[in-house]
């Protein structure tokens, strides 16, 4: 008789009649899962923060600027535009009871507008000047007090010598030009009435006599050149004695860049030789500067430049002038567009006063006002900026004389130059820039959460459920297959 072996005989594993324990494991996940969750929050908080920290970095303190080369020789920059104004009449005060005293007055008027418009140490430090002497010619403009006195004077009659470059030159015909302001004349600025198309000119050599040497004459037309830019407060007090007719022209000399229309103002004394030692700063900035704003960076770029920055200045100072005096000072070339709104009328010499109680000098380099009147001292901020690439000329002045009395008596020299050869340049940098800003966003996130792109991605595609990877079912083996309705053959025995 044979046997049917079925196929459940086989299966020695019955999982039902196992017993079962879960609880312990079950408390162990949920402790880990919420240790996890509790860690990857402090991490992600700290990553937040963290990141805001070097943002500010790269918001806040952005730029910096640097010396970036030592050796830049001075013949990869331009040479200063050199600039000389006649500015003020001095007579000497003698007996002469034939001397018109209007015309006297009309002097020292004159004198007096000078000084306010050239901000004159001496008249900051005069704390009362009587300007009641002054009152019959209350109702001049100050243009028209500029036009009172016309000595007729060419660029031949102020100019006696001129050397470049160690070479003699014609002063006149190569090297000085008319300033589109005042009576004055400069050399190898654009600002020019007709200027050299090559200018601005650079030199290749430094020390005495290398660049610009100039003999300027002490006679022009009767009147005597006696010093440059020196000033005497007694000339604006009131003087009851009569001036005599002798005459003696005063200048001023302003060194500044080719391209703007004022710079810094070098004041000088009677002395007979004039020395300038250059000492230039160039400054340039990385592309990467232009992605900050301008009130950050504090320069602007060439493409960005709408008006220069001495174009700026003096708005600001005629602006200062007129917020302060109610009146509009026109002083300026008309092709600058200096006011925005009707100017309120002109000031006249009734304003001197208030002038300069509050004037600035016109033809100075000055972004910041000061403002110290009445035991109240305060700034204001013109919040003009320069190119990014530009040049800062310091200039610094010694005086020595002559040996010779003749040559003395007949020119003043003036002589322009740069002190070194070589000159510090500084470039403007990003402290931290953007691709740094990534790169130190990657690493705060892999040293708190251990994150990268490539995981963060695949992350994120493992919960999609159309991108995650397929779960491999699993194989059944032949005694599940059996179980599914399928039994062994059965062998027959014969007895």
């Amino acid at each position: 008789m044979s046997t049917a072996i079925k196929s459940s005989d086989f299966n020695d594993d019955n999982d039902d009649d196992k017993p079962t324990n879960t609880g312990p494991k079950d408390t162990c996940l949920c402790l880990r899962r919420l240790t996890r969750i509790i860690l990857m929050l402090v991490g992600a908080v700290m990553t937040i923060y963290v990141c805001i920290l070097s943002s500010e970095r790269y918001f806040k303190y952005w730029v910096q600027t640097t010396i970036d080369r030592t050796d830049v020789h001075v013949s990869e920059i331009a040479f200063p535009a050199i600039t000389i104004c006649p500015t003020h009449l001095t007579l000497h005060s003698v007996n002469n009871t034939e001397q018109n005293s209007r015309e006297q007055r009309l002097h020292r008027l004159y004198n007096l507008v000078q000084s306010i418009r050239w901000r004159n140490p001496a008249v900051d430090q005069a704390s009362q000047l009587d300007f009641n002497e002054f009152e019959e010619f209350n109702n001049q403009t100050l243009l028209n007090v500029d036009s009172i006195f016309n000595y007729g004077y060419s660029c031949k009659d102020l100019f006696v010598q001129c050397m470049w470059r160690r070479r003699e030159v014609d002063c006149c015909s190569m090297l000085f030009r008319n300033l589109k302001i005042g009576s004055c004349y400069v050399f190898n600025s654009i600002n020019a009435e007709d200027p050299d198309p090559t200018w601005p000119w650079s030199v290749a050599d430094a020390g005495f006599k290398s660049a610009l040497n100039i003999k300027i004459n002490r006679y022009i037309n009767d009147v005597r050149l006696e010093a440059i830019g020196e000033q005497s407060l007694t000339l604006f007090s009131r003087q009851h004695e009569v001036l005599t007719i002798n005459k003696i022209l005063l200048s001023k000399v302003i060194v500044q860049e080719p391209s703007q229309y004022v710079g810094s103002s070098v004041t000088y004394s009677s002395d007979d030789r004039i020395v300038v030692a250059l000492q230039p700063i160039h400054f340039t900035a990385e592309p990467a500067v232009k992605a900050r704003p301008v009130h950050m960076r504090y320069c602007y770029f060439t493409e960005e430049l709408i008006k220069s920055y001495s174009q700026c200045i003096i708005e600001c100072h005629l602006h200062y002038i007129s917020k302060k005096c109610e009146c509009s000072h026109s002083l300026v070339p008309e092709s600058i567009d200096l006011l925005t709104e009707e100017p309120i009328r002109t000031c006249t010499v009734a304003d001197l006063p208030c002038m300069q109680k509050h004037g600035v000098s016109l033809f100075y380099m000055g972004n910041i006002i000061e403002e110290s009147t009445d035991n109240v001292f305060n700034t204001t901020d013109c919040k003009c900026y320069p190119n990014c690439t530009h040049t800062q000329y310091h200039a610094a002045t010694f005086t020595d004389r002559l040996s010779s009395m003749e040559s003395k008596n007949n020119f003043i020299e003036v002589d322009v130059y740069f002190q070194e050869e070589t000159l510090f340049s500084y470039r403007s940098t990003l402290h931290i820039t953007m691709l740094d800003l990534m790169v130190s966003y990657g690493g705060i996130a892999g040293l708190f959460l251990g994150l990268s792109v490539l995981g963060a991605i695949n992350s994120l595609l493992d919960r999609i459920p159309h991108c995650s990877k397929p779960i491999q079912q699993p194989i059944k083996t032949d005694r599940v297959a059996h179980e599914a309705n399928v039994s062994l053959p059965v062998r027959k025995t014969h007895d």
